[in-house]
């Protein structure tokens, strides 16, 4: 570790060709435009953590996130504005089976709504769309009280959603993909073309730059690129057939990696990049749940800090694998059809439960002493 003298500051510990990537969800500011000295000046009152890359882009976090991993970044700098290191990232419950039983005895409280996917965004709240509706939801993450809805008028219907970066990312059926302003809510870009058909996620790798669409009616991966920083307009550069058709779900590992379930095949394959210009990647095949679950369903894959995959399955439930693609455990409560979950600090969680038309929050009551 080093430390450097800067305009507006005396010495900041960092860290080079390193960055810190969150693993539970953690609420971060991304910044484009700005060199790292000028992202210093900011940070230096009231950040924590601070990320520079080398394309004049920085992301800010408000506490060092509980859980995290630090990635290599070619020419990326690691910077602790507050002169406060984080405590080392630790698996909080390596005990599967003791979590497991904490979280069929949870706290439970639901919400009725036809869900989808599931995101938490910069004001903290758990952020849902209408399944097959035209409705964006705002929840409040400790009591799931409803903070508002939006209704998305110039699509006929919404099919999944992410957030990054202050903005939602929604996938609308057949072939748009528009993303909307979490602060005022405007819809600030609209992306339709007949390259998609029917796009069931997205994800975003090299702090936005790329913007892959999984389209599962035609199981192909869609890529784009930003054209334009300041408009944050996407053209379309690459696309790839999935080996496992209906692609439905991603996970991003770093920039180079992701993984994508299928949600004919119940599977999950590791993309994994053949050149540092996103163009070509090759797939391996990680978890086949086929034959655990044999009716379709292979929805979305979740990491959590321990490094565990929970494969939501539908019907099926929720399979863990370790990263080896060995299934280490099972999921489920009565009445639901698992489409979506995140993973919190202290295991708390959240559902998408598209049967009984429900978000379900578990609290096991796990306080991780990191």
């Amino acid at each position: 570790m080093y430390q450097i003298p800067v305009s507006c500051s005396v010495l900041i510990p960092f860290i080079d060709n390193v960055t810190l990537v969150p693993i539970s969800s953690s609420n971060n500011i991304i910044v484009n435009n700005q060199t790292c000295n000028q992202c210093l000046c900011t940070a230096e009152s009231s950040y924590q953590v601070l990320n520079c890359f080398p394309n004049n882009t920085c992301q800010f976090f408000d506490t060092a996130p509980q859980t995290y991993r630090i990635q290599a970044t070619a020419q990326g700098r690691l910077y602790f504005p507050q002169q406060i290191l984080p405590n080392a990232s630790s698996c909080c419950m390596p005990d599967l089976n003791l979590l497991l039983s904490k979280l069929r005895n949870a706290i439970s409280i639901s919400v009725s709504v036809s869900p989808h996917c599931l995101a938490f965004d910069n004001h903290g709240f758990l952020v849902t769309t209408q399944s097959g509706g035209q409705y964006l939801y705002r929840y409040h993450p400790t009591y799931l009280t409803l903070i508002d809805n939006t209704s998305i008028t110039n699509v006929p219907s919404l099919q999944n959603m992410v957030y990054y970066n202050e903005a939602y990312y929604v996938g609308a059926y057949p072939g748009t993909i528009l993303m909307i302003d979490s602060n005022n809510l405007t819809t600030v870009l609209n992306i339709t073309s007949s390259y998609i058909n029917n796009p069931r996620d997205i994800m975003l790798l090299n702090n936005g730059r790329i913007m892959i669409v999984a389209s599962t009616d035609d199981s192909k991966l869609i890529f784009f690129n930003q054209s334009n920083i300041i408009s944050s307009d996407y053209s379309l550069f690459y696309q790839q057939t999935s080996h496992y058709v209906n692609p439905h779900g991603m996970w991003p590992i770093n920039d180079t990696a992701f993984y994508v379930t299928s949600w004919a095949s119940n599977t999950v394959s590791l993309f994994t990049a053949n050149s540092s210009d996103s163009i070509s990647w090759t797939e391996t095949l990680m978890i086949n749940a086929q034959p655990i679950v044999s009716s379709s369903g292979g929805n979305h894959i979740t990491i959590d800090e321990c490094d565990r995959r929970w494969f939501s399955l539908g019907l099926g439930g929720i399979l863990i694998f370790d990263n080896n693609g060995s299934m280490i455990g099972n999921f489920s409560f009565p009445n639901a059809q698992f489409f979506d979950m995140l993973i919190t600090d202290n295991y708390i969680m959240y559902f998408s439960d598209i049967l009984s038309n429900r978000i379900v929050r578990l609290d096991p009551n796990i306080t991780c002493n990191y």
